[in-house]
């Protein structure tokens, strides 16, 4: 009996952990899939196409539905609300423990559905405040295919809805595809703004100015509430309203700070997205060129959130570039750099077809915030045929991590599609569906990301079980347990819908604050309120504006995950209408209920005013560079970059030895050099250019760089410059220039042999130690040889009279490499030279010679600059190394290095650069077919449709034999660093990431906060690249902090002051007076002067 008993016991407790084993066995990931079983919950959008109806008869028929969270019966549970495309639209109740009830017909907020209706999105509200949230539908309407207009369902408070929408105003017809609500003129109730989409017509591809013509079905409309009627002024207010506007979603969000709300919106195709601030007056200014570098060009979902907790509001726009190579090998990419400057000749903006993550770095010049776009760099670029994207905190954690709905039904954009139906003619006798149908499929998985605290995401899509196989369009966030973290809804397409609950709560063990607002009578839910935790030295910032990611409503409660923090040091709530209050020393792990009655007018603090430097407004310096504009690609299709756009540099120098500093800064071509002397004045010190007419009459040349130096040991400063370009070999105009002081200020130019060629830098030391400057001059490339490494030279001073044509002794250095910068240190008795698909390198010299000392291992980089300091106080003198930086669609590691083959491959005497690096495990051709096709004779031979390349990696595009010939350089790093001396052996150390945003061209070492510790100005940016790689623009410059431990804080622009514009291209440091100064040199820009505010200790 008692072995019978133990065996039934075993058996017992093998069933239970087999159970256990069933019932768990997703209960490690984050978010656990419920089934329809569990929920009740079986909703389906299915659309049905017809030949009548398509995505070739609709552009947007696979565009999917919304869904929306929020606690229609005010029981404490949010809600489910669906919207369906051609069918019912549904409602469920929440019931607790994760089950609902499908109340539709009950509530009668079903919708019209049938031939000619085809509804979008769906939005939360209580339209008229009477504490029972409402739901407003968008509707399809053009009087022809589309019937359906859109509705209100006024929530009466028992369970059923009526519609009312004419009641107040917004019975709207037109391509309506989202709404969203919000106190936009600061009167206390919520006024509207309706975001509409064009459909692909002739007259929508023109001039930008058209943009200001409304289109009544496919404008922009933005209504005020005026006493409960919804008024159109969206002329009034400044709001677009073209044809050529095909806006996809729309997010609200105070970006400026100002206390009033803007609007961000997406649009998809040519037109820009929109940013309009609110002037807090009852109009707004679109400023998108203005506060950013660039935007998607097929832009879709959107969300506003503070993502690195610093008290700003970032965007996130969402576009179709895919992760797989495969899939982006055989998809319509970025446009070729003629259609891109087409584009831009009739008023359109940058954009590139990728998501952009726009940081935003607060208000640094005027009346709005500027932002940095770091996709790339945060890794969340590319999540192929995006939809809805919702930055929320899923793991508790404290740092808001990234969910991304994604697929389309079938694949419009694919390059094998296209060429056939414009190639075949047996297409004209396919219907429209049969055309649609043959489409590739574009199914794919969701996408989400861990926010790494860094400015980088980790894709964490099949860890958190997030990573749905399908069509997946509109989402929303909200806690449906009460358990104190953020599940999921995600509307299918063609399949049944997704409910995520989310287990942070019992596997992540962090905390949390839950905070519900109750507003005044016009405004019950407090939409548009901020409310800012401080918790150990950090700052979060929510904003409470439910319309989110892709035709969708988010619930409206507000959580902020907390990691392990048990007390929130404050909670400050700053209410719509800007009055305010303050919770301090608040627990954790709560449901906070925050009521606006509480609530006081706000009374302003005045913080802290002192920033390390000051922008000299009223330039003091008339020198604007103008750099003259050449199509590099013209003459050089499959360069990655312009070679033509460099300077200017900035010279610090004495011209007439009265001990104060005076500067030259080189100029483009057509545009001389200027050279400034600094007078005294009666008041102040000021700079006065000073004509030289041989400088003058060399304006025909680039200046890429310049330096002052006593070449013929007269006791005056002579000045170096050197000539670059674009130009072909042999120039005339890459001759370099010396100009010989003769003492009186005036400067006779030296007519002795100097290199002639295309010039990148000079530096001057005396290498041999004879007593005598010498110089070095790097090459940059050579005409129609991108990737060959071009000689550079020694100018070895011999000490001959000025009048002799032989005062140098020119020593070739063969084959360098794509100089950029080099660098001379007596102390290390060498000379570091960088440049472009290099590894940093150390020159030596012995007599009159030079030799390669060191090679530093595993840096060959796209290098911009090196500055050589000792960084870090032990004596040794350590290396600065200006890189391309990591937010491009480049990446390079030892193990993955970014690769170019430099081959002459169709034999007409040019090199055709081509470029290959690593996706996931596999090496890439990152060049497409289309451009290869142009310039590689065997690449047309080889591949005659775009299926077939994009499967093959580099091995098999390219042979061995092909590549026997060729030489390939391999960059292992991309990124801007330090090089640590110890004791010669030197140890990388990048900078921060927010300084490899973008390429840096310039550093500048001082002890700018007089503490003892050397720190680091750095700044860059560069608009050249083709449009596939797109602009490298969105630093504002980089200070660095030093500190004892031997690294450096980021200071923001905004904090220090320091805050460029442009292409800047060198830094030196300048007295004025008494005045402390730096100077910038800025390439197609005004010299900029700051002056550096003095500490006290």
């Amino acid at each position: 009996m008692d072995r019978v008993k133990s065996f039934l016991d075993i058996r017992i407790c093998l069933l239970v952990f087999g159970f256990c084993l069933l019932s768990c066995k997703d209960q490690t990931k984050l978010f656990t899939e419920l089934s329809v079983n569990e929920t009740h919950i079986d909703f389906k959008n299915t659309v049905i196409e017809s030949d009548s109806f398509n995505i070739n008869t609709y552009l947007y028929a696979h565009n999917g539905g919304g869904v929306a969270l929020a606690d229609f019966d005010n029981d404490g549970l949010p809600d489910i609300y669906f919207t369906s495309n051609q069918e019912s639209n549904r409602l469920f109740f929440n019931k607790g423990d994760l089950q609902f009830d499908d109340r539709t017909e009950e509530a009668g907020v079903s919708g019209p559905s049938g031939n000619g209706i085809w509804c979008t999105g769906v939005t939360v509200v209580d339209i008229n405040q009477d504490g029972w949230l409402d739901i407003y539908i968008n509707y399809l309407w053009d009087g022809n295919m589309f019937t359906g207009k859109n509705q209100l369902f006024l929530n009466n408070g028992n369970g059923t809805f009526v519609e009312s929408a004419s009641d107040f105003g917004l019975d709207l017809k037109g391509y309506s595809q989202q709404s969203t609500f919000f106190d936009y003129d600061y009167d206390g109730d919520l006024d509207m703004y309706q975001l509409n989409h064009s459909i692909h017509d002739l007259d929508v591809y023109v001039n930008v100015k058209k943009r200001a013509v409304r289109d009544s079905l496919a404008g922009d409309r933005l209504f005020e509430n005026q006493e409960g009627m919804f008024v159109d002024v969206s002329d009034k207010a400044g709001i677009f309203g073209g044809a050529t506007g095909y806006g996809l979603s729309v997010a609200i969000g105070d970006l400026d700070n100002n206390g009033c709300p803007d609007i961000y919106v997406s649009n998809d195709f040519h037109d820009n997205d929109y940013l309009y601030y609110n002037q807090c007056n009852g109009t707004f200014k679109e400023a998108v060129k203005e506060s950013t570098s660039r935007t998607s060009t097929f832009s879709m979902g959107s969300d506003i959130a503070d993502l690195n907790n610093d008290g700003l509001l970032d965007i996130m726009t969402l576009d179709m570039k895919p992760g797989m190579e495969v899939i982006r090998k055989k998809s319509v990419g970025a446009d070729s750099y003629d259609i891109y400057q087409f584009k831009k000749s009739f008023g359109y903006y940058d954009q590139f077809p990728h998501n952009m993550l726009h940081l935003n770095r607060g208000n640094l010049f005027k009346n709005h915030s500027q932002f940095s776009e770091i996709s790339q760099m945060a890794g969340i670029d590319a999540t192929d045929w995006s939809w809805s994207v919702l930055l929320a905190d899923y793991d508790n954690d404290g740092a808001k991590d990234i969910f991304i709905t994604n697929g389309i039904l079938r694949r419009p954009n694919d390059l094998n599609y296209i060429n056939y139906i414009y190639n075949t003619a047996s297409t004209e006798q396919k219907s429209s569906l049969e055309l649609a149908q043959m489409m590739p499929d574009g199914k794919v998985t969701n996408y989400a990301y861990k926010n790494e605290g860094n400015l980088t995401f980790e894709n964490v899509s099949k860890e958190w079980g997030l990573d749905l196989f399908g069509c997946s369009m509109g989402s929303a966030y909200g806690d449906l347990d009460n358990d104190g973290d953020l599940d999921l809804v995600v509307n299918n397409l063609n399949q049944v819908c997704s409910i995520y609950k989310n287990n942070a709560e019992r596997i992540m063990g962090n905390n949390f604050l839950k905070i519900k607002l109750t507003g005044n009578t016009k405004n019950r839910n407090g939409i548009g309120t901020k409310v800012i935790l401080e918790v150990s030295g950090r700052t979060m910032v929510q904003e409470m504006n439910p319309v989110r990611g892709w035709l969708s409503s988010s619930n409206d409660d507000l959580l902020f995950g907390l990691g392990k923090e048990k007390i929130i040091d404050k909670v400050k709530i700053i209410w719509f209408d800007g009055n305010a209050q303050e919770l301090k020393e608040v627990p954790v792990n709560q449901i906070l209920a925050i009521d606006y009655k509480n609530s006081t007018s706000l009374k302003g603090r005045k913080g802290s005013s002192f920033k390390l430097f000051e922008r000299i407004q009223d330039s003091v310096i008339d020198f604007v560079h103008v750099e003259d504009y050449f199509d590099d690609f013209a003459n050089e299709y499959l360069i990655p970059h312009k070679l033509s756009t460099e300077g200017p540099k900035i010279v610090i120098g004495y011209i007439n030895n009265d001990s104060l500093e005076d500067f030259f800064v080189t100029g483009a071509k057509g545009q001389a050099g200027a050279l400034f002397k600094q007078v005294r004045g009666e008041k102040s010190n000021y700079f006065e250019k000073v004509v030289i007419q041989n400088i003058e009459d060399d304006s025909d040349k680039e200046d890429v760089d310049a330096i002052f130096l006593d070449v013929d040991a007269d006791g005056d400063q002579d000045l170096y410059v050197v000539s670059g370009g674009a130009y072909t070999k042999d120039s005339l105009r890459y001759l370099d220039r010396l100009y010989l002081n003769e003492g009186s200020g005036a400067f006779k130019k030296y007519l002795g042999e100097l290199p002639k060629s295309n010039g990148s830098v000079v530096e001057k030391g005396d290498f041999n130690k004879d007593g005598l400057v010498d110089l070095f001059v790097g090459t940059r490339s050579e005409f129609g040889s991108y990737g060959v490494s071009p000689d550079s030279y020694i100018l070895w001073n011999n000490g001959n009279s000025v009048d002799s044509a032989h005062i140098f002794k020119i020593e070739v250095l063969e084959k360098l490499g794509m100089v950029s910068d080099a660098n001379w240190n007596s102390k290390e008795d060498d000379l570091i030279v960088v440049g472009e698909w290099m590894p940093i390198t150390l020159i030596g010299f012995k007599e009159d010679t030079a030799f390669i000392k060191k090679k530093l291992f595993n840096s060959v980089g796209l290098w911009n600059t090196v500055h050589r300091e000792d960084l870090n106080g032990d004596g040794r003198i350590d290396i600065l190394a200006g890189n391309l930086g990591i937010n491009s669609s480049w990446n390079a590691s030892k193990d993955k290095p970014l690769s170019l083959i430099v081959k002459d491959w169709d034999q007409n005497g040019s090199i055709d650069p081509i470029v290959a690096y690593y996706n996931d495990d596999k090496e890439w051709i990152y060049n497409s077919l289309d451009e290869l096709k142009k310039q590689i004779p065997l690449i047309r031979k080889r591949y005659m449709d775009y299926e077939t390349f994009a499967k093959d990696g580099l091995d098999k595009v390219f042979s061995k034999k092909d590549l026997k010939s060729a030489q390939i350089k391999k960059a292992q790093t991309l990124m801007s660093t330090v090089y640590l001396n110890k004791d010669g052996v030197y140890e990388p150390k990048p900078l921060p990431n927010e300084v490899q945003m973008a390429p840096i061209y310039t550093f500048l070492t001082e002890d700018i906060n007089s503490d003892g510790i050397i720190d680091i100005l750095a700044a860059g940016n560069f608009t050249g690249f083709t449009p596939s790689i797109g602009k490298q623009d969105v630093s504002y410059g980089n200070l660095l902090l030093g500190n004892k431990q031997g690294s450096w804080k980021y200071i923001e622009p905004l904090k220090s002051g320091f805050s460029l514009q442009g292409m800047s291209r060198d830094f030196k440091r300048i007295n004025l007076g008494n005045m402390k100064l730096i100077i910038i040199g800025n390439n197609d820009g005004p010299i900029e002067m700051f002056y550096m505010n003095s500490v006290s200790n």
